[in-house]
């Protein structure tokens, strides 16, 4: 071979490695580009759900301090007045003369009784004084009695193990997502009794909540509801975990575990 086709071969040669090495640079810029760039999309969309997460949390903290504000409303101003207007009634009854006005005092203190142990009832809901003096439990069993006088259902609550007590804001974060549950219950599931186990151990607390009503596709909530998100802000607020099972015609169950030690 003479030195003019070799210096072609090696113009070849070179440009040919030239050629892949160019290649090879391209398409490594590409993938390093991708993965940049997936990984700005990842931490984007985790931004997204702390701020999410962030308006929830706050929207909740907001929906407390507005029920802690009407429940003291309630309870301190329209059940005092409510009271008065009793004692009142009962004046015109006894100081009446016509039995038409005394069987008409009589009736609407009735009525006035009614509204009375309904705005507790609100007031309670809203704001239980059993959570702050007695406990988680005391409360949810206190709550389920309110609710057994008034719905055509069972609540019954158990307990195992000796209650603790914790920070206010995570019991009062357990008790709301615990309510939520049987206010869903109550009023979709189309259940006749509601069990709810209650068991403290070594600064743990474990609550199920079991109702034996029609249940639900778990997936379609997850995906169309706020429901359900909620209820895990609420948990997630108070450091614990939630888990929920329902299957059509079988009932749901809900599982909250907070760990103290954590």
């Amino acid at each position: 071979m003479d030195s003019g086709s070799a210096d072609v071969v090696l113009v070849y040669f070179i440009g040919s490695v030239g050629m892949l090495l160019l290649a090879g640079g391209i398409f490594f810029f590409f993938i390093t580009y991708q993965k940049r760039l997936l990984q700005k999309q990842l931490e984007l969309n985790q931004v997204r759900q702390e701020q999410q997460q962030q308006i929830l949390q706050n929207t909740i903290q907001a929906q407390e301090k507005e029920r802690k504000r009407i429940a003291q409303d309630l309870h301190d101003e329209v059940g005092a007045m409510l009271s008065v207007v009793k004692l009142n009634v009962g004046r015109i009854e006894r100081k009446s003369e016509e039995e038409n006005a005394k069987a008409l005092a009589v009736e609407t203190k009735i009525y006035l009784d009614d509204v009375i142990t309904q705005v507790r009832r609100i007031s309670r809901a809203l704001l239980p004084p059993a959570l702050e003096k007695l406990g988680l439990f005391f409360a949810l069993e206190e709550l389920a009695n309110w609710v057994n006088k008034a719905e055509d259902l069972k609540i019954e609550c158990w307990k195992s193990g000796e209650q603790f007590r914790f920070d206010s804001k995570k019991e009062l974060a357990l008790f709301r997502v615990v309510q939520e549950l049987m206010n869903n219950a109550i009023k979709h599931s189309g259940a006749t009794l509601i069990n709810v186990n209650t068991r403290f151990s070594n600064k743990s607390l474990a609550i199920a909540i079991v109702d034996n009503g029609q249940g639900f596709n778990l997936e379609e909530k997850v995906n169309t509801g706020l429901g359900l998100k909620n209820l895990e802000s609420r948990t997630e607020m108070a450091g614990a975990r939630f888990k929920m099972r329902s299957t059509k015609g079988k009932g749901s169950r809900a599982i909250i575990f907070l760990d103290t030690n954590e």
